[in-house]
């Protein structure tokens, strides 16, 4: 997942620190709740540790029953899809349902190299993907996964 529309109100304030809008606010509570709906919701979040990823995960945090598992990584912050799959790569596949929640573009080029299909990646997309070979094969191969969902807060706020 992308993190949620961010605010650019306070042109003194560090891109790192720069918080959610409202509209961003509401989208994030929105995805949590939509992922729920569609049995998707995340067990562990590995985040970005910008502001505005954090305000996202505790959104959806808020609006996901149950306890989820929130780790921020630093490096996260607006890595590329490569540089994510090698920090990804030097973890054990979690057991739970994971959500990366980062930064385009390294994002829209993550959704790419898993779906094999570029697409717009606007803040707060969230592409849903399926392990077709759980505990075999490479789990960061685009082999290992199928997209069975692209939830996209401009389709569930209309």
């Amino acid at each position: 997942m992308r993190h949620a529309k961010s605010s650019w109100s306070d042109g003194s304030m560090s891109d790192h620190e720069r918080p959610l809008n409202t509209r961003g606010e509401q989208s994030a509570t929105a995805i949590g709740a939509t992922l729920t709906a569609r049995g998707y919701a995340p067990d562990i979040i590995w985040s970005s540790d910008a502001k505005r990823t954090r305000q996202t995960a505790m959104l959806l945090i808020r609006a996901i029953p149950g306890a989820q598992e929130v780790h921020y990584n630093p490096d996260f912050y607006h890595a590329s899809a490569e540089q994510v799959l090698m920090i990804c790569g030097k973890e054990i596949e979690p057991q739970g349902r994971l959500m990366l929640l980062g930064h385009n573009p390294g994002w829209a080029a993550l959704h790419e190299y898993f779906t094999r299909r570029p697409h717009d990646y606007p803040t707060g997309a969230c592409t849903v993907l399926e392990r077709t070979n759980r505990g075999g094969g490479d789990w960061l191969s685009p082999s290992s996964w199928r997209m069975i969902d692209l939830v996209l807060p401009r389709e569930i706020m209309s």
